[in-house]
């Protein structure tokens, strides 16, 4: 897959008109720039509130943080706070990266955008309850974006993306298909993990562990 067809995909779900999307993805595919891409894009409204949600606060000081900063650090009078992942623009909208293992700090305003990053390793009920409701007076717009664990509430939201519901729609792609790791690459990861594994991680595969410790022991080997 070239640059062309890789900006194409970027292109058609950050342009497309659903209100809630979903895209499962494999490892290191770019999920977290196309995040960035999606909530930045459309110009922000005075006073719009935009957030990523994600796992832990950690995580998204470790890897989404570094990019969002890069990004916004070129731009005059923005106020960048450290501590609270958050950036403040001049006309007073807001964009910041929030982590949901506080989950009572989520509650507030209305939202106009907002990424579940990672969606697998969120609780299910931290979007409904919480989030969603933050969306309704806005009509705001959800990215639900992840690699999979096997059949969770990712899994449910892909499935509602593939049916007939107007404001859904979902994509699925492989490690390769990003564009950031080769094919010699995906090759040597194939060798050396198990079949499951490799489905999951690399080829964005919803694959049943069956909630076991060690879920690929075979007996008969």
């Amino acid at each position: 897959m070239n640059n062309w067809q890789i900006n194409q995909i970027r292109k058609e779900i950050i342009t497309s008109p659903y209100r809630q999307k979903v895209v499962v993805a494999g490892r290191r595919w770019g999920k977290s720039i196309l995040s960035l891409m999606w909530l930045l894009t459309k110009e922000i409204q005075p006073g719009e509130r935009r957030w990523i949600v994600g796992p832990t606060y950690r995580s998204l000081k470790s890897t989404t943080w570094p990019i969002l900063r890069a990004i916004i650090r070129q731009y005059e009078d923005v106020i960048i706070n450290e501590s609270d992942l958050s950036i403040k623009l001049p006309n007073d909208s807001e964009i910041a990266l929030k982590g949901s293992e506080q989950e009572n700090n989520l509650r507030g305003a209305g939202l106009d955008m907002v990424v579940m990053e990672e969606y697998s390793y969120i609780k299910p009920h931290v979007y409904e309850e919480i989030i969603y409701p933050m969306l309704t007076t806005t009509q705001g717009e959800t990215l639900f974006i992840g690699t999979p664990n096997s059949f969770d509430h990712l899994y449910d939201a892909y499935l509602r993306g593939q049916g007939d519901d107007p404001d859904w729609k979902s994509w699925q792609y492989t490690t390769l298909e990003g564009g950031f790791v080769t094919q010699e690459e995906i090759n040597k990861a194939k060798k050396t993990m198990d079949e499951n594994t490799f489905k999951t991680e690399f080829l964005a595969d919803f694959v049943s562990t069956g909630n076991r410790a060690a879920y690929n022991f075979d007996r008969k080997l």
